[in-house]
């Protein structure tokens, strides 16, 4: 073997070695999984929500990393913004009058989010593709009978309603700390769903309620949010319970047999001492 082969092999050798070493350091890093979701709630505020975990045990929120936020379409890619993690391993980013979001031909904006990782951890990516999409909620009263009718409408590049058919809506009624389900149905080819209003629920002190209707995590849609409130409720007014106090002249009973037996215990005892008194004085006279 030759000098040039000599060096030829040794070159090979040290491209392995460090191939094997960079590896090596690689399998030595945690490994980290990034998700996002989409968001619309009933004002019409639109969010991007990272999830960044890291594997100890198990996988755990990761807290106080850097997430970037990208708007793709084909080629392109625009840095939208870079969200610190909380302590539940989530970054938040709102949409609201942002003109760096791509549409395509289409109008799907397609979302990009990115750990970027470190010497002791991974980096990871993760990407979304939403149509957007609108929600209406109204309500139709037929003699005694009352209707939810809800509407869901895909919106084109051209700002066109498109009716979504077989999309499935669960429709709701707000409650003071959550949602009461009373349906969850697919629409029809016109993109709307029919449902009859439970009337005998409860409102608050005028009768009012709080319909909302969701799609909740649809890979075309992501999670989609729409309020709309009706007085058809049943009006319960507030429950006031006076409070009773030793003054009041409808005091407890208790307090007040409570009260007579203690006036009427002191009041014995002044009444003894001036008996006392006056019977000491009496002998005094006698003698």
């Amino acid at each position: 073997m030759n000098n040039k082969h000599c060096h030829i092999l040794l070159i090979v050798i040290f491209t392995l070695i460090s191939i094997c070493n960079g590896f090596a350091q690689d399998v030595k890093k945690k490994r980290a999984r990034i998700q996002i979701e989409y968001f619309k709630d009933h004002n019409n505020s639109k969010s991007l929500v990272a999830n960044l975990k890291v594997r100890e045990d198990r996988y755990m929120p990761f807290e106080n990393a850097e997430i970037n936020f990208y708007s793709t379409a084909d080629t392109s890619k625009v840095l939208l913004s870079t969200v610190i993690t909380d302590k539940n391993g989530e970054a938040e980013y709102f949409l609201e009058d942002d003109h760096n979001i791509y549409l395509d031909s289409t109008g799907v904006m397609t979302f990009e989010v990115e750990y970027t990782g470190n010497d002791s951890i991974q980096s990871d990516i993760s990407d979304i593709e939403i149509k957007p999409i609108n929600i209406k909620i109204t309500f139709i009263k037929e003699d005694t009978a009352k209707y939810i009718a809800i509407e869901a409408n895909e919106i084109d590049v051209e700002n066109t309603n498109m009716p979504i058919e077989g999309l499935e809506i669960s429709v709701n009624i707000k409650g003071t700390f959550s949602l009461l389900s009373i349906a969850q149905k697919e629409t029809d080819d016109q993109g709307k769903i029919l449902v009859e209003f439970p009337v005998d629920m409860p409102g608050d002190t005028v009768g009012v309620i709080t319909i909302v209707a969701q799609i909740q995590e649809n890979d075309d849609y992501g999670s989609v949010e729409a309020m709309e409130d009706i007085n058809w409720g049943i009006p319960v007014p507030l429950k006031v319970e006076k409070l009773r106090g030793l003054g009041d002249t409808d005091a407890p009973l208790w307090m007040v047999y409570t009260l007579i037996i203690l006036l009427s215990i002191v009041w014995f005892h002044y009444l003894y001492i001036v008996y006392l008194i006056v019977k000491i004085k009496l002998a005094r006279h006698a003698i």
